[in-house]
């Protein structure tokens, strides 16, 4: 008779006893929760598991009565000041979004739009093609490289007259693979005087600072270059909807033109507190980078293949006989898809795991092995 597989309640209760010497990983962890079966653990849309800072929190619960208002514009300007001051570039330089989707969505339907070229590489984010469609561009997809990283070679390669508009995703998602920083400023030089370059930096902070890291300084060179990135994924503020743009004025006041969103008086007030709580983004980096290799060794005991990643996801194939596997984890309360209950269909047969809590991933590992029979 095969062994009986563990409940989550004991999975988790038995990851939560292994984290009690471990009082650093507890430190951002959310509160227990009384009906799991209620409240299952989405690993899919990349959100941060652990939630936003103490501080965020704080600051909606007291701004609530803002809900019956629209922003001030004193304070949208005071984000804009923040993040402008953080990058080393002035308030004109810095366009607030709705997520980094909405600036996504501004981008390309800016230099799409008239039959405008838009290069991306595939596969990545696919909003910036999607849109450029539905405006009108001509876009042109480039594979990834044999390692699942963008071939930049590649990509330069297709820039040519009609070319508005180059995307490059870093991490890239879905892979989570980077391009070593050196390689992607010298392609940004290269390209920028061609093409504006978009740099879409959403899942950067998963990533160890590093001199030179982010593409920021092209921006702050007056270079033909966009920054995106979103308080959504290590901020813990998906629900809120704030993102950004960095660009030159002139572009960031014709992006703006466009919008067709306002900022939200409660997500400004929660985006300031979490930019000013300097350490809440290292704890979680390294949480995140704990639970990663919980997952990751997980899927090398049982013999999964997948992309070495450098963001709060895993990328892998599957095989065949792996397609159900969403279905095999929801009774769990586990949710690997927006349709747990429903297989992957075998013409995308991959998927792009989200890594939640340290406690959450040695239970999704506990429930994989058992699974496997490894």
């Amino acid at each position: 008779m095969p062994h009986p597989l563990p409940t989550r309640r004991a999975l988790l209760a038995g990851a939560a006893a292994a984290l009690v010497v471990r009082p650093e990983l507890s430190m951002a962890a959310p509160a227990p929760r009384k009906n799991w079966s209620q409240d299952p653990v989405r690993l899919f849309f990349n959100e941060n598991r652990y939630g936003p800072c103490e501080g965020a929190l704080r600051v909606m619960r007291e701004s609530l009565h803002l809900s019956s208002r629209y922003a001030s514009q004193d304070r949208v300007d005071a984000l804009k000041r923040l993040i402008a001051e953080q990058e080393g570039l002035t308030s004109e330089h810095v366009l607030l979004t709705a997520g980094a989707f909405e600036a996504l969505v501004l981008i390309a339907n800016e230099f799409a739009s008239g039959g405008g070229g838009v290069i991306c590489p595939d596969p990545s984010f696919p909003i910036v093609a999607t849109y450029a469609e539905r405006a009108g561009g001509k876009v042109q997809r480039v594979p990834l490289d044999a390692t699942m990283t963008h071939d930049l070679d590649a990509l330069a390669a297709r820039v040519d007259a009609g070319t508005k508009l180059v995307s490059v995703c870093n991490p890239n998602n879905p892979t989570g693979t980077i391009v070593d920083s050196g390689r992607l400023r010298a392609f940004c030089e290269a390209v920028a005087p061609r093409a504006t370059v978009l740099v879409d930096e959403v899942y950067i902070q998963y990533l160890e600072p590093a001199p030179g890291l982010s593409m920021v300084d092209q921006v702050r060179a007056g270079k033909d270059v966009i920054i995106t990135r979103s308080f959504s994924k290590i901020h813990g503020l998906a629900g809120m909807r704030v993102g950004y743009a960095l660009a030159q004025p002139a572009l960031v006041k014709k992006l703006s033109e466009r919008q067709m969103t306002l900022p939200n008086a409660v997500s400004i007030e929660a985006a300031l507190a979490s930019l000013q709580d300097k350490a809440f983004v290292p704890r979680i980096r390294k949480l995140i980078t704990d639970a990663r290799r919980i997952t990751t060794k997980a899927l090398d005991t049982v013999g999964m293949k997948y992309v070495p990643g450098h963001a709060n996801f895993v990328w892998m194939p599957l095989p065949p006989e792996l397609l159900d596997l969403p279905v095999r984890f929801a009774p769990h309360g586990f949710h690997l898809t927006t349709q747990p209950n429903v297989p992957i269909a075998a013409d995308a047969a991959r998927l792009r795991l989200t890594v939640g809590t340290v406690e959450e991933m040695t239970a999704f590992a506990a429930l994989l092995r058992s699974m496997l029979g490894r």
